[in-house]
């Protein structure tokens, strides 16, 4: 089976002339030619910002600076054309980029796993479990994951509205400001990485709220906000029959049948016909964990491989073990499309 073609989210065309009702002092920069030096980078991606995210991204930057100029063959003008591109929000992925973020294996989406968690649902776990199910979080198991978490995971700019202040103040359909854009060139750099690894699922564990005023809500999650996104926009970019691609999620708070229609609409703001599509070939299988029926162990990932067909072992597609969820509402707009495909 044809594996899900990921690639680059095409970059928005940038216009040749420039309204100049603007005035250039508004940019944090005066040309789309990076800067010479990582400290004048730092100087403008921050200005912005308040102490502690300015602090917080400026350690991201050198720690992202550094390990580039490790790559074979970068050059430190290379690094800091894919740097200075990557956060004004230019959506093609530097090739430097996508190797910071590659991983070792598989990769696995998460969200909500934090030190203290009452269930001991902490990073420690998290890494045991994607062991278990031989794949490894993307974040922090890949170099850039690494540098991220060794920077407060940016927690700093959280309510920094430097965070979100673009660069270039004219072309705010793309660029939404150093923290945004980092966030979304990150998770398309994770998203280029399995699909250099050929991945045929993906695996999201999730431990956050759906209610939206919640302090830790699933919604303020890097998962909800940029990976899902990015998933969504990727289907789109593929032919419209060739969706192999199959979601799994274990939801830790016990609550698939909401989460799973909220993560199909989620996908389906970005293309509903062709994510429709996906979906109706390959449902989103969500396996509840709520606290006192199943634990991240060895029992829940042999019903993850078994789900996924791992070591031979594939469930029947009705499984109960194996919840399917179908909430589509794109598979419907396509039916009398001639290129939907037979379901005998």
């Amino acid at each position: 089976m044809a594996c899900l073609a990921f690639g680059a989210i095409p970059a928005v065309a940038i216009r040749a002339a420039r309204d100049f009702s603007i005035s250039r002092e508004e940019d944090c920069w005066g040309n789309w030619s990076a800067p010479d030096t990582l400290d004048t980078l730092m100087a403008i991606m921050t200005r912005s910002m308040e102490d502690r995210c300015r602090s917080e991204v400026k350690g991201l930057l050198e720690g992202l600076f550094g390990e580039c100029t490790k790559i074979e063959g970068a050059s430190e003008e290379e690094c800091l054309q894919d740097l200075f591109g990557w956060f004004v929000g230019d959506k093609r992925l530097g090739a430097l980029t996508a190797r910071l973020a590659s991983a070792p294996k598989e990769a696995m989406l998460w969200a909500g796993f934090y030190d203290g968690d009452p269930r001991g649902l902490n990073q420690t776990a998290l890494e045991a479990f994607a062991d278990m199910v031989d794949a490894s979080i993307v974040h922090p198991s890949t170099v850039l994951g690494r540098v991220v978490q060794k920077n407060n995971d940016l927690l700093g700019c959280r309510d920094d509205p430097g965070a979100s202040t673009p660069c270039f103040k004219e072309w705010r359909m793309w660029d939404k400001g150093p923290v945004v854009n980092f966030w979304t060139g990150a998770s398309q750099a994770f998203v280029h990485g399995m699909a250099l690894r050929k991945q045929s699922s993906v695996v999201a564990v999730l431990n956050k709220g759906l209610d939206r005023m919640e302090k830790w809500s699933l919604h303020d999650s890097v998962f909800w906000n940029y990976e899902l996104p990015t998933l969504g926009n990727e289907v789109a970019a593929t032919e419209p029959t060739d969706f192999p691609l199959q979601l799994l999620l274990v939801d830790m708070r016990g609550t698939c049948e909401k989460l799973a229609m909220w993560v199909t609409e989620r996908l389906e703001e970005q293309d509903i016909v062709s994510v429709g599509i996906w979906l109706s070939i390959k449902p989103i299988i969500c396996i509840d964990c709520a606290e006192g029926q199943c634990h991240l162990d060895e029992a829940l990932a042999a019903r993850v491989r078994s789900c996924l067909g791992v070591d031979g072992s594939l469930s029947s597609p009705v499984s109960p073990s194996c919840p399917r969820f179908v909430y589509t509402l794109g598979m419907n707009l396509a039916r009398d499309l001639p290129w939907f495909p037979s379901q005998r």
